[in-house]
C-alpha cells in the first residue's frame, strides 16, 4: 500500500528556497523582497531573517501578505552567520538562492538558475555577474566582474572570489551535508562555496542575474579588517584541499594573492608555485595543463616586476615552471628578447 499522504507533503515542497538575512535594512529590503516576489518563475519560498534590526525593517516585511513568505523576526542581534545558517535550516526546497537584503534580482533569475541545475546535475552550485546600483537604484551599466571562460572557473577560484553571493544557487542537501554556514564572516559565503566547489562542477553565468547595491552599510566596506583575516583562513583551506601545507606555503601564497612580493623571495615563490603544481598532479583537483599556465603566468610577472631585465631570461625559463606549450605568443618574443639582453 503507497502511502500517500508522505508523497503530497514531498510534492508541496517548493523547488526553491530564497535565503534573505536582514539588519537594518529598511532603506532597500521592500525592493529586494519584491524582486523575488515578481520572478515568473513561483514554485519558491522566500524566507527572511531579521537579525535584531534597530530600525523599521521588521514593519517593511510585515507589510507583505504573501503565503511564500516566512519571516523569522529575531529580537537579538547574532550575526550575519548564525542568520545565515538559520534560514538555510529552515530551508525545504531543492535550491537554494541568495538575495541579499540590498540587492535586487533579474526578473528571470530564478527559473534560469533553476532550469540549468535541473539540466546538469553535475554543477552543486552557480551564479552570475552583477550590475552595480547606488543607493539610490541608480546603474551606469557597469559590472561587477569580468567574464570567466568555463573551462577556467575553479581555477579562478583557486585565487579568487568569482561569484556574487546574491547571484548564487545551489543544491541544498549537499550544503547541509557539509555543515552550512561556518562562523567566517563576513565572508561564510565564500568559505562555504569554497567547500561546495570541491566536491562537483561550478558554473558561472557571463550575464547580470542581480543589482549589486554599494552603499556605505556593504559589509565588505565597513569590515575589511576581518575580512582579510578571514580570507587568509580560507585561502589555507583552499591549499589543504589541494594538499599543500599552508602552515609552509599559506603566508607566500598570501603574499602572492595580495601583490606583496617583497615580503619574500623570488625563490620561495618559485618553491611555493612548483609545490600547488606537483600537489595538483597528484590530486587532479585542477585541470592540470590550464592551471600550469596560470601558475607560469604568475611566476612571469612576479619575475618580471622583480628582476634585473639581465637576469630575467634564466628565471622566465626554469624547469620547474616553464614548458613551451604554456607560452602566449607576447611573452614567448619577450622572453627571447630578455635572452639575447643577457648576453651583453
Amino acid at each position: 500500500m503507497v502511502d500517500l499522504s508522505e508523497h503530497s507533503e514531498k510534492s508541496r515542497l517548493p523547488a526553491v528556497s530564497v535565503l534573505m538575512p536582514a539588519y537594518n535594512a529598511e532603506a532597500f529590503i521592500r525592493q529586494s523582497i519584491q524582486s523575488v516576489l515578481d520572478q515568473p518563475f513561483q514554485d519558491f519560498e522566500l524566507i527572511i531573517y531579521n537579525d535584531g534590526s534597530t530600525d523599521t525593517t521588521a514593519c517593511k516585511v510585515w507589510q507583505f501578505l504573501d503565503p511564500r513568505i516566512q519571516f523569522i523576526d529575531n529580537k537579538q542581534n547574532q550575526g550575519l552567520t548564525h542568520a545565515r545558517q538559520a534560514t538555510l535550516e529552515l530551508a525545504t526546497g531543492r535550491y537554494v538562492a541568495i538575495l541579499d537584503s540590498d540587492d535586487v534580482s533579474f526578473p528571470d533569475r530564478l527559473e534560469k538558475q533553476y532550469r540549468f541545475l535541473e539540466r546538469h546535475p553535475e554543477v552543486i552550485l552557480c551564479g552570475g555577474n552583477a550590475l552595480l546600483m547606488d543607493a539610490e537604484g541608480r546603474t551606469s551599466g557597469e559590472l561587477l566582474h569580468q567574464a570567466y571562460r568555463q573551462e577556467e572557473l575553479k581555477i579562478r577560484f583557486f585565487f579568487n572570489n568569482i561569484f556574487v553571493n546574491s547571484s548564487v544557487m545551489f543544491r541544498r542537501a549537499e550544503a547541509v551535508q557539509l555543515g552550512g554556514y561556518r562562523d567566517r564572516a563576513p565572508v561564510e559565503d565564500y568559505d562555504l562555496f569554497v567547500r561546495l566547489a570541491d566536491q562537483d562542477a561550478i558554473h558561472v553565468f557571463n550575464e547580470p542575474l542581480v543589482y549589486y547595491r554599494t552603499h556605505e552599510g556593504n559589509i565588505s566596506q565597513s569590515k575589511r579588517d576581518t575580512a582579510i583575516f578571514q580570507l587568509r583562513r580560507i585561502k589555507d583551506d583552499q591549499l589543504r584541499l589541494l594538499r599543500v601545507d599552508p602552515q609552509q606555503y599559506g603566508a607566500i601564497f598570501d603574499a602572492l594573492l595580495w601583490w606583496r612580493v617583497a615580503e619574500h623571495s623570488l625563490q620561495d615563490f618559485y618553491t611555493m608555485l612548483v609545490a600547488l603544481k606537483d600537489a595538483n598532479r597528484r590530486s587532479r583537483k585542477l585541470p592540470i595543463r590550464l592551471f600550469e599556465r596560470e601558475l607560469y603566468t604568475r611566476w612571469y610577472d612576479l619575475v618580471l616586476a622583480t628582476t634585473p631585465k639581465k637576469q630575467a631570461a634564466a628565471y622566465l625559463l626554469k624547469k620547474g615552471l616553464f614548458s613551451v606549450f604554456y607560452l602566449t605568443f607576447k611573452q614567448a618574443r619577450r622572453i627571447v628578447k630578455l635572452w639575447l639582453r643577457s648576453f651583453f
